[in-house]
Order: structure tokens, then C-alpha cells, then sequence
């Protein structure tokens, strides 16, 4: 009894910041979503704020902006992190200093690096456009002004910024792959792709699992780097279904529909990672 009286004050801290901001404002929006919410009327409407939604052609179009986004950017940061991993998985001169440079985009602020890659893009001014015309002698390009630029030049923002978790996530699964195991491959006469995708692949399958889902949930939140640089612009070009929530929330004052909003990303989400999860699961 004196044993869980102990255990029950130790996850007191815990269970109070789960309930506190995570269930309570979960629940509150699923009830904002269901009435008619703005600053002079508060009434019960059942599902008329996922109607509209779904008569809202805009909402189709933030629905396809987030999925290419998730699916883009992590699908990049895998491949891009999995490259580094095992090029960090050897070993060489100046690795523990590299190491470190690798981490550096990780710990910088959103806000800050959305405001960096804002100048960098600027199409008078910025690096990206003097760096390109120099190496390939193209004209300027209006990175965040053209729509069939805008998408990719907000994903390369997240690209940037979380491909160094990825690796790292994936450089420490790799770190306690069995060596006996590769060895004896080796050994048997198996080449680099085939130790690569019969063995190591399979072997950190659950990493990579834990990877892609933290990244996948990540990006679906994604909202500074795209809101400071293009603000959903141009047109509807980089809107996601984050973006239009708070616009439908702060500047339209919809309360209603922009819980409803928060409430289908909540189930796209979910369906996004079981996929994932079964996926890797019959693989």
C-alpha cells in the first residue's frame, strides 16, 4: 500500500501535465467543434462546422498542401538521414567535431531559421539566388512568390532543419547492430547491398519505425517556417490545414470551425502512423 502511495506521488508531476495540457485541451476542442464559437455567440450547431469543412474547397486544398508536405519533407530527411548514418557509422578523422556541426540546425528555433531562409530566399538579396546564378548562370527566381516554388522551398526549410535527427536516430540504432552477425556475412560472401538490405535494414527496423513516426507527427504540426515565410501563400499554394486552422481561428474568428479542423488532422494523423506502422510490421 506504502509502495503505490509512493509510485502515485511520483507520477503525480507527470499525470498532471498529461491531463493539463493534453487531454483537457484535446477534449475542449472536440466540444469547441461542435458549436457555433465567436466572440458574441456560444451555441450547440452537432456537426454543421464539419459540413462546411467538407463543402470548403479551400479544406481539400490545405488537406492535399499537408499531406505532400509530410510525405516530401520526411521522405527526403529518411533518405537524406540514412545516408549520413552510415557514413557516420564509420569511422574517421574529425567525426566527433562533424558530429557536432550536424547537430547545429536542430537546436536553433524555428522562428529563427524560418527568418534566415526568408532572407536567403530573397530574390534580390539573397544567397541562394547569388549562389545559383554564379555556379549555373540562372535568372533570379522568386523562391517563395511562385507557387511550383514555394511548396519545395518550404519543405527544404524542415528538410534542413530535422534531417540531423533522423540521423541520429538512425546512427544510434546502427551503433549496436551485433558485429558478429555482419561479420559472418561477410564471410559468406555477401556484398554491401546485400548486408545493407538483408541485414541491416531488418535489424533496425524499430528505429527507423520511431524515427518516422516522431517526424511524421512533427511535420503534420509544422507551422513557423511555412506561417513567417509565405503565410500560406501564394494563393493557396503552401496553405496546410495548420495554416488554415488559425486562419479560420484568429483572423476569420471561427472558433468552431477551426476546432473541427484540428479534430480531422487528429484522425488523418492517426491513420497516417497506423499505416506506417503496418507497413513495417509486414515487412
Amino acid at each position: 500500500m506504502i509502495r503505490r502511495k509512493e509510485l502515485l506521488f511520483f507520477l503525480m508531476p507527470a499525470l498532471s501535465y498529461l491531463v493539463i495540457f493534453s487531454i483537457y485541451p484535446t477534449v475542449y476542442t472536440w466540444f469547441i467543434s461542435f458549436r457555433s464559437y465567436r466572440i458574441f455567440e456560444n451555441k450547440f450547431v452537432g456537426f454543421e462546422n464539419y459540413i462546411v469543412l467538407f463543402r470548403d474547397s479551400v479544406f481539400y486544398i490545405s488537406l492535399a498542401n499537408t499531406l505532400f508536405y509530410v510525405v516530401v519533407a520526411v521522405g527526403i530527411e529518411f533518405l537524406l538521414g540514412l545516408a549520413i548514418a552510415l557514413l557516420f557509422n564509420q569511422n574517421f578523422k574529425g567525426k566527433s567535431v562533424a558530429i557536432i556541426f550536424l547537430m547545429l540546425p536542430m537546436i536553433i528555433p524555428p522562428v529563427v531559421s524560418a527568418l534566415t531562409f526568408l532572407m536567403l530566399y530573397d530574390p534580390t538579396l539573397g544567397l541562394v539566388n547569388y549562389v545559383i546564378k554564379l555556379l549555373f548562370g540562372f535568372s533570379t527566381v522568386s523562391w517563395l512568390t511562385e507557387p511550383s516554388t514555394a511548396k519545395w522551398a518550404v519543405v527544404s526549410i524542415d528538410v534542413w532543419q530535422w534531417t540531423p535527427f533522423v540521423a541520429l536516430v538512425l546512427l544510434a540504432g546502427l551503433q549496436y547492430l551485433p558485429k558478429e552477425t555482419l561479420e559472418a556475412a561477410r564471410i559468406d560472401g555477401a556484398n554491401s547491398f546485400q548486408l545493407f538490405y538483408r541485414i541491416t535494414l531488418p535489424l533496425i527496423k524499430r528505429v527507423v519505425i520511431i524515427a518516422l513516426l516522431f517526424r511524421l507527427v512533427e511535420a503534420f504540426k509544422a507551422f513557423e517556417s511555412i506561417y513567417i515565410t509565405t503565410k500560406g501563400g501564394p494563393g493557396y499554394a503552401t496553405r496546410t490545414l495548420n495554416i488554415y486552422s488559425y486562419l479560420k481561428a484568429f483572423e476569420f474568428l471561427k472558433f468552431g470551425e477551426s476546432s473541427a479542423m484540428a479534430i480531422i488532422m487528429l484522425f488523418v494523423a492517426s491513420f497516417l502512423v497506423m499505416i506506417l506502422i503496418k507497413v513495417f510490421r509486414s515487412a
